[in-house]
């Protein structure tokens, strides 16, 4: 009996076979069986069929997030069920929506009785922006009366929900901007209200919005967390009127640029701030801080009043004191990011400040103090530039480099240090660095300059594991081969590569390793019925653990844990796998043997 593989499927057969399938299953079918069935389906065909009738939700999503991207120019039939498809959701996301397509959605929210959260475009964090006139959303909204968590991210007039019962329910609300001087009109039409996001901004004549802020005797008891971007315009005295309405408030969350000088006084904070806050952060930032003595307004951050309550507050100047910054500082995690003429004001007796610290991120100025804060440090991330020479490492960065639970260099993808400077880390660091995070991009960088070849030997010497990341950019068998006489001391290794060769190459090489994650495409494993013995067969290890997971759309991941290896036949075994391998036939023994 002949047994066929839909991967051998004749071209025009698997054409034909899309005029019959609907392109979702089409595409969930035979997408990822190999190069020539992937070129077939996005060039050949052109007339696509998607039915969304009796599917579920799970499907759904995978559709519209997987497929539909790569397919969506060629559709040619669409069939959607009626009003009676999801009529149980509980939650609705909409990304990349227009204000008219919002338009068109808004008169049928109500019909999703039990809909508890909507959410209308893809943020995380909203910023002032000037409103164009156009978006102006003034439509009369009729929301589920289920609806719990609401994120809308338009320009909102007053119009907006003014007769309407449906925000009775809302505890969660995410919008674009709201004014000072309609927001206590505004939030009496929340009043289970417990979240608020937005950007908070000022139209008007400020007197009359502190009095009409003062003016009300409202209180918002329900409300619980308020996370703002304050537009310039905004007073403290009125952003204060204001504090003063949410008397149970717990956690405030503040960002603002050039804001009213008042925001960067301690004391005009303790006196408004409710006796209940338990989370207070903010970053506050100017560029024209005239008048402002740096050290002072510091200094009257340090009270008890901030130390008993966990605030911590640092303060940063740079282009000698044109731009100031003061910011809340937060555990476990801390960003120390420096430009040549930063300053960091914080007194080094905040040693003790952060025992939990585990991870910094640091700027490649070593020569500025880190005050030592986080003793208990375990990796640093490396921020750089390519240029200057290698400065004299500050006294309390050596302390970070030498403490003793400081084990991972992390080397940033966008802004990575030099491997110059790489070596002049691990010359000063401890003896216990022996993990390394960095990407394709940089090593290859390493390797393309016979001048590193000092820097190569001492990462064969310290590295023990190694992550890459980022790795669009595939390595040359060249680099592979100087990849492999670099981490020949590696234990445990996590990467991508392109092909089964260049893994079965690896593994052979490495002969240290413990632990191995490869991601593979999926084209690369279609042939391999039983992953176990092809690991026998091609690589030197018999006591092996393997397990095969899923990686992206189109890849996988082979996590190996590694045993000891079989000896039992070395050279010969190394003769077969080593000597008629395509990459070192390609690039050593055709070229010198």
């Amino acid at each position: 009996m002949v047994v066929s593989k839909l991967e051998s499927l004749p071209s025009e057969l698997v054409v034909e076979i899309g005029d019959y399938l609907d392109a979702c299953d089409l595409y969930r079918a035979f997408y990822g069986l190999n190069h020539r069935i992937n070129t077939i389906l996005d060039h050949q065909c052109h007339r696509l069929d998607v039915n969304f009738i009796r599917i579920s939700k799970d499907q759904f999503d995978f559709y519209c997030t997987r497929i539909l991207p790569r397919i969506a120019a060629r559709i040619t039939s669409l069939t959607l069920p009626g009003r009676t498809i999801f009529v149980h959701l509980l939650s609705l996301k909409l990304v990349e929506f227009t204000k008219s397509d919002v338009e068109i959605l808004v008169p049928h929210l109500h019909q999703f009785v039990y809909l508890r959260n909507l959410s209308i475009g893809e943020y995380t964090r909203f910023m002032p922006f000037n409103i164009n006139t156009n978006e102006l959303f003034q439509e009369h909204v009729v929301l589920p009366l289920s609806l719990r968590s609401l994120a809308f991210p338009y320009e909102i007039s007053d119009r907006w929900i003014q007769t309407s019962n449906s925000t009775l329910s809302i505890e969660q609300l995410h919008v674009t901007s709201l004014y000072m001087d309609t927001l206590i009109s505004f939030m009496q039409r929340f009043p289970r209200l417990n979240r608020l996001t937005t950007v908070l901004s000022n139209p008007g004549e400020l007197d009359l919005i502190a009095e009409n802020i003062s003016g009300s005797n409202i209180m918002f008891q329900s409300l619980r967390y308020l996370n703002l971007n304050i537009v310039s315009d905004v007073s403290f005295p009125q952003f204060a009127s204001f504090l003063r309405h949410v008397p149970q408030l717990h956690t405030l969350i503040i960002e603002a640029l050039n804001p009213d000088l008042l925001f960067f006084d301690a004391h005009q904070w303790e006196a408004n701030l409710s006796a209940n806050l338990s989370s207070f952060r903010f970053d506050l930032t100017t560029t024209s801080p005239v008048g402002l003595d740096h050290l002072s307004l510091l200094k009257l951050f340090k009270s008890d009043y901030w130390t008993s309550r966990g605030w911590f507050v640092q303060c940063h100047t740079r282009d000698r004191g044109r731009f100031f910054r003061l910011s809340t500082s937060q555990s476990p995690i801390i960003n120390l990011l420096y430009w040549p003429d930063d300053e960091i004001l914080v007194d080094s007796t905040s040693i003790i400040r952060y025992p939990h610290v585990t991870y910094v991120e640091l700027w490649w100025n070593l020569s500025k103090s880190t005050q030592s804060i986080c003793p208990h440090v375990r990796s640093i991330q490396f921020y750089g530039a390519n240029i200057g020479e290698i400065e004299t490492i500050h006294p309390n960065v050596l302390d970070l480099l030498n403490a003793s639970s400081f084990e991972h260099i992390i080397i940033d993808n966008d802004v990575p240090i030099s491997p110059t400077r790489l070596a002049h880390l691990l010359a000063k660091s401890s003896d216990r660095v022996s993990i390394l995070t960095c990407s394709t991009h940089w090593l290859h960088s390493l390797f393309e300059t016979r001048d590193n070849e000092c820097i190569c030997l001492l990462l064969t010497m310290r590295i023990r594991k190694l992550i890459l990341n980022n790795s669009d950019l595939v390595l040359s068998y060249a680099d592979l081969i100087s990849f492999a006489r670099t981490f020949i001391n590696l234990q445990e290794i996590s990467m991508k590569l392109v092909s089964v060769e260049e893994m079965a190459f690896l593994l052979n090489v490495l002969r240290q390793l413990t632990m191995a994650s490869i991601e593979l495409p999926d084209t690369e494993l279609r042939n391999i019925t039983n992953l176990t013995q092809w690991i026998i067969e091609n690589t030197v290890f018999r006591n092996f653990t393997i397990e095969k997971r899923a990686g992206g759309l189109d890849s996988s991941k082979i996590l190996l844990w590694i045993g000891s290896h079989n000896r039992s036949n070395l050279y010969g075994t190394q003769h077969q796998l080593y000597s008629n391998h395509p990459i070192m036939k390609e690039n050593i023994l055709e070229n010198y043997l």
